[in-house]
């Protein structure tokens, strides 16, 4: 995963300096596998998928662990599957954040979740249509996060969810979900879900897929995943696409207006004024902070997708 980052942020820099031509392919695609760690069988055979795919492990479970180290070494994205309260009582299983909880308990939970994992670049929320929709709650999760230095991902469990704001508001890069994959998991439904993902890569140049291990859906990406590449889409990681936002906000600067010759890039943000300290500014020193518990952290950059 390393070696992938660095790649890429070469490859990025290239680009930008107009040494190299970027891809032919114009839309990218994210998917993301919720809900591994209780099951090692189904967990494995998404680890094991061909594609820089980004795995969404529940704390605390069985084989969260084992199979993040795993992924790690597939060259797989890792992140925490964050269980949040829903609206209809169904049960999270361990490291639960909800309503009923104080600040404190809230955020120790959300640390051990966090430490539970290892490799983790980010998050994104198991069930959540309760929680997602409260500000005060959202707010602490991104205050840790700010802290762990991961990134968000909205499943957008709920249509009134805040999350997405809240993590931009916090100057986080966050992205939020297009499709689930396998609501219906019979093929017809499966292949109108992928289609739909499509267009709207092909449309807007990116797409969030969520998908869950299921072996019907398993089965349907095995076949997928090396068409991709023939349909002029690129499948990428969730930190991979930010980190490609970001570099778009780097613009030339007029070489009179350099008071250092090599410092040729700065990022420009339309919400956002240039001067002062800002996350953006820090991004390629922090593209990859190896911190003491050996967690590489990255992608200090708050642009978004729609």
């Amino acid at each position: 995963m390393k070696n992938t980052l660095i790649n890429t942020f070469f490859r990025l820099v290239l680009i930008c300096l107009g040494l190299i031509a970027p891809q032919a392919q114009s839309a990218q695609l994210v998917i993301i596998i919720d809900d591994i760690g209780n099951n090692h069988t189904l967990g494995n055979a998404m680890v094991e998928l061909d594609g820089p795919l980004t795995l969404a492990f529940l704390p605390h479970t069985p084989y969260a662990q084992k199979l993040a180290h795993k992924a790690h070494h597939y060259d797989k994205e890792v992140i925490l599957h964050a269980p949040m309260e829903n609206s209809t009582a169904a049960p999270l299983g361990p490291g639960a954040l909800t309503r009923n909880l104080t600040e404190s308990e809230f955020k120790q939970t959300l640390k051990k979740s966090i430490a539970a994992i290892p490799h983790i670049q980010g998050i994104n929320n198991h069930m959540g249509s309760a929680l997602t929709q409260d500000p005060q709650a959202m707010q602490w999760v991104m205050e840790i996060l700010q802290q762990e230095q991961l990134y968000f991902v909205d499943s957008l469990t709920s249509p009134k969810s805040v999350a997405y704001q809240q993590a931009k508001a916090h100057q986080l890069p966050t992205l939020r979900r297009h499709i689930f994959l396998d609501n219906n998991k019979s093929q017809a439904a499966l292949k109108r879900q992928w289609l739909k993902a499509l267009r709207i890569a092909k449309k807007t140049g990116r797409a969030i897929l969520i998908g869950h291990p299921y072996a019907e859906s398993h089965a349907f990406l095995a076949k997928q995943l090396p068409n991709l590449a023939a349909q002029g889409i690129e499948l990428v990681s969730a930190s991979t696409l930010l980190l490609q936002q970001a570099w778009q906000g780097f613009k030339p600067i007029e070489k009179k207006a350099i008071a250092i010759k090599h410092n040729r890039y700065q990022l420009i943000s339309a919400s956002q004024p240039t001067q002062g300290p800002s996350t953006r500014q820090n991004l390629a020193s922090n593209i990859i902070n190896n911190n003491n518990k050996t967690r590489a952290r990255r992608l200090n950059d708050s642009h978004t997708i729609p």
